[in-house]
């Protein structure tokens, strides 16, 4: 089998999958008494529904609360919500296609920039630039968060090799063992974080906003340091699809087929760690979009990261645009940050996942 094989394989499987799934919603359709629509409509509207939900969200995300623009002054408007929005979609869909790289990469359906203690790097490294340095800009953000991020990387999965290998697993270890390798990393680096700003009012005032993961208060032209790194980190997992593919088929596969699933696993998941650590130093930590925008997607458009990649990132721009703006009218007059909002929805996602893979 040569990767071209291969990466026909797994678009005939997406194929056959999505003609499955649309044949049987056309079916509960029919059922319903719906008859002058068909395949191709059918067809047409599926591959339309994640721009158009892109679209209404960013029509949503300018639009609440315009009452209180008089006149209807569009360029008011355009100022106040459409730099915060940009930056929304920007931060989604860094840290959704961050999230289904690692899936990828580690074979582990829980793997997360926030589950794996990635976004935990990246704060203890801010948290520290703060106390020590005085750094309070956002090209200083960015740099700390990207060298947190990847010492967390190393760490995690260092502690999860180790866990198994203590539990007399197998040397690469398992989905759970890895999260949970995550979470005693997070918990450890939150505590000596906290530990740090306790002695540093001033500290703990700057960083207190930047933690819960926020896209208000930022303009585009904030966004300028990050840009090197997003446009990496993108360019990478949008051509690295077929290879996250071959990667899915297993390390023996992969390396008959004359990858090198090592170094594989290192370019993609620096590109990811790049992603994940600049959406966090623009944004702070957002967690669960990059666990639960690929798990949504799966069902409905199969599982080959040639698709789910970029469709990761159009969804989890979206959930993050949606979430600031729910934020927005929740709590009037005031607002709840979207790393607040996505925590609150992500909870009950990540225990639908455990469910669904204890189930399968």
């Amino acid at each position: 089998m040569t990767q071209r094989t291969a990466a026909r394989s797994s678009v005939e499987d997406r194929r056959r999958h999505e003609r499955h799934l649309l044949e049987r919603y056309l079916e509960h359709l029919r059922s319903r008494g719906v008859r002058d629509y068909g395949y191709d409509d059918l067809y047409r509207d599926y591959r339309l529904t994640l721009p158009l939900l892109l679209a209404f969200a960013v029509a949503v995300s300018l639009t609440v609360g315009a009452g209180s623009f008089h006149g209807g002054d569009v360029s008011a408007l355009l100022a106040s919500r459409g730099d915060r929005t940009a930056i929304g979609i920007i931060v989604g869909a860094a840290v959704a296609m961050a999230g289904t790289a690692m899936q990828g990469i580690t074979r582990n359906p829980l793997a997360d920039p926030g589950i794996l203690g990635i976004n935990a790097g990246s704060a203890l490294a801010v948290v520290i630039g703060i106390t020590w340095w005085g750094v309070s800009n956002l090209l200083g953000y960015v740099l700390l968060s990207l060298v947190g991020a990847a010492v967390a990387a190393v760490a995690v999965m260092a502690l999860a090799t180790f866990g198994a290998r203590a539990l007399g697993q197998a040397s690469q270890s398992g989905p759970l063992t890895l999260a949970l390798s995550g979470m005693v990393f997070t918990a450890g680096t939150s505590s000596i974080a906290q530990a740090v700003l306790v002695s540093n009012g001033k500290s703990l005032d700057t960083y207190r906003f930047w933690q819960v993961g926020s896209v208000a208060g930022r303009d585009l032209g904030d966004l300028v340091p990050a840009v090197p790194f997003l446009l990496i980190g993108f360019l990478v997992l949008l051509a690295s699809g077929r290879r996250l593919d071959v990667l899915a088929m297993g390390d023996s596969v992969a390396a008959g087929l004359g990858e090198r699933p090592g170094r594989l696993r290192l370019v993609i998941g620096g590109a990811g760690v790049l992603l994940a650590a600049a959406a966090t130093g623009i944004a702070g930590p957002i967690a669960f979009v990059g666990l639960v925008a690929p798990h949504v997607l799966r069902p409905l458009i199969g599982t080959s990261y040639r698709v789910l990649v970029p469709a990761a990132g159009v969804l989890g721009a979206c959930i993050v645009v949606l979430a600031d703006t729910l934020g927005r009218i929740v709590s009037p007059p005031g607002e709840v940050q979207v790393g607040i909002m996505t925590a609150v929805l992500g909870c009950p996602a990540l225990l639908w996942v455990v469910a669904r893979m204890r189930s399968l």
